[in-house]
């Protein structure tokens, strides 16, 4: 480490002083302190090395900036009952960000507590959060295998390496001193990881997407070696498609025709879905479908799509009409009975599109139908004017969003004129739900022509 070393007499205000720091992190200096000295360094004049230290210094006060703001996150945890499930949506929502990237924040801070060497290299700017989440991640995943001592041990070994490894360098090595303070954590961590197997759809530009499958490596391998041989080791006459794009095409046909069937391979119908036969919905006006315009599409768990894919998913589709309001909310009829029926169950997945939490992007047809007030099982059925399962006070909910709501950790209000969700948590603060317009009309985007400038200002400058 470089100790911070005041600028000589006669020197100027500029921290002068940054090309001979050739030592990161710099010791001895405050979070303030050092983005003051490095405010004062005019980068338009200084020196190429005096640029690349002053990154490097920059870097430092990220790392302390996070640490500081780590220690309000653990303040805020320390003050809240069941503070894992409910700091992450509060955290969200103040920072729009999604509650993944929230309770990561939350896990950070608390697992910096856990670990004091790892937390007082962090305040010191000595590590950035990437190279804390690696430390975390790994020293989690080896569970209760290892003694608090021996994990303590890996930790400040991982802390004394870390500023010349990578991220990855880094995880290498963690892993390796996990394994040989205790060989049987590889077992334990084989056995924890396969239970988290599963497949992930991650959204792309450009009406692409990425399908992740987190599989045993054996599964991995078998799974790859048969689209690969259905993707054929040589193209054949007139196939210009890369060997990577004939692999592509062979996955994506298996599950299309299991659509397209509506059976499993061996033949098993599929399972419904809110009453629903599973299936991709695709949302478009018929003009664009007639090519009389090329407004977007919308496909249902993805996300906007241009017009040309739309109409060619049209071609060997089964379409359903959905009718919309003037804002492009769709519109539906409501039921006294405590479970809505399939039409205004479908009528409720398509206008809400996700779940209606501020930031959640759960798609409404693998979330759950809740009653905004709820539902009075006490009440006698009431006239159809006022019906309380009904589109206006059913919504679509996320299996955690529902219940924080159900747990009062969560209040919501719903403007039917806006179609808005305002949302407020116990503290008073409160966030907004827009709506998820289904259909834009052709004037929707038009810009509106600026006013005429107020009279009576006289001649510019105003």
């Amino acid at each position: 480490m470089t100790a911070l070393v005041d600028a000589p007499p006669g020197v100027a205000p500029a921290w002068d002083m940054l090309p001979e720091l050739n030592a990161y992190p710099i010791s001895g200096v405050t979070l303030a302190e050092l983005a003051g000295r490095l405010e004062a360094v005019s980068v338009a004049d200084a020196a190429d090395v005096t640029l690349v230290n002053a990154v490097s210094a920059w870097q430092q006060v990220v790392n302390m900036a996070q640490a500081a703001q780590a220690a309000v996150i653990r303040e805020i945890e320390a003050r809240t009952v069941d503070a894992l499930a409910r700091v992450p949506d509060e955290l969200a929502c103040a920072l729009v960000c999604t509650r993944r990237s929230a309770q990561d924040l939350l896990l950070r801070a608390w697992g910096t507590a856990q670990h004091p060497a790892l937390g007082d290299a962090w305040a010191a700017g000595a590590m950035d959060a990437r190279k804390i989440d690696v430390i975390l991640a790994e020293v989690h995943r080896a569970g209760t295998a290892l003694s608090a001592c021996e994990v303590d041990a890996v930790v400040c070994d991982a802390v004394d390496r870390a500023a010349e490894l990578t991220g990855p360098q880094l995880t290498r090595h963690v892993r390796a001193a996990l394994l040989a303070a205790n060989p049987a954590v590889a077992e334990q961590r084989r056995l924890v990881e396969r239970e988290r197997r599963g497949v992930f759809l991650e959204l792309a530009p450009d009406a692409m997407a990425r399908l992740i499958a987190y599989l045993p490596a054996a599964d991995a391998t078998a799974a790859f070696t048969a689209i690969d041989a259905l993707a054929g080791h040589a193209s054949v006459d007139g196939d210009d498609r890369s060997i990577d794009q004939r692999r592509a095409d062979a996955f994506a046909d298996v599950f299309t025709g299991i659509l397209d069937r509506r059976t499993t391979p061996d033949g098993t119908p599929l399972p419904t879905r809110h009453g629903r036969r599973v299936a991709l919905q695709v949302t478009v006006a018929a003009s664009t479908l007639a090519g009389l315009d090329e407004h977007p599409a919308v496909l249902e768990s993805y996300g906007p799509i241009p017009a040309q894919v739309a109409r060619e998913l049209a071609q060997d589709a089964t379409w359903r009409r959905i009718l919309t309001d003037p804002t492009g909310q769709v519109c539906a009829v409501g039921t006294d009975t405590y479970r809505p029926g399939a039409d205004l169950t479908r009528t409720v997945i398509a206008r809400d599109v996700t779940c209606t939490f501020p930031g959640c992007r759960k798609p409404a047809d693998r979330c759950e139908i809740d009653h905004r007030v709820p539902y009075d099982h006490a009440r006698s059925p009431g006239s159809v004017l006022n019906p309380q399962t009904c589109e206006a006070n059913l919504h679509a909910l996320c299996k955690h969003h529902h219940q924080a709501k159900t747990k009062s950790w969560w209040q919501v209000t719903h403007d039917a004129t806006t179609g808005i969700s305002t949302w407020t948590d116990r503290h008073g603060l409160t966030y907004a739900r827009h709506p998820v317009r289904v259909h834009s009309t052709p004037t929707a985007a038009d810009h509106a022509a600026l006013p005429p400038p107020p009279r009576g200002w006289g001649d510019p400058p105003f």
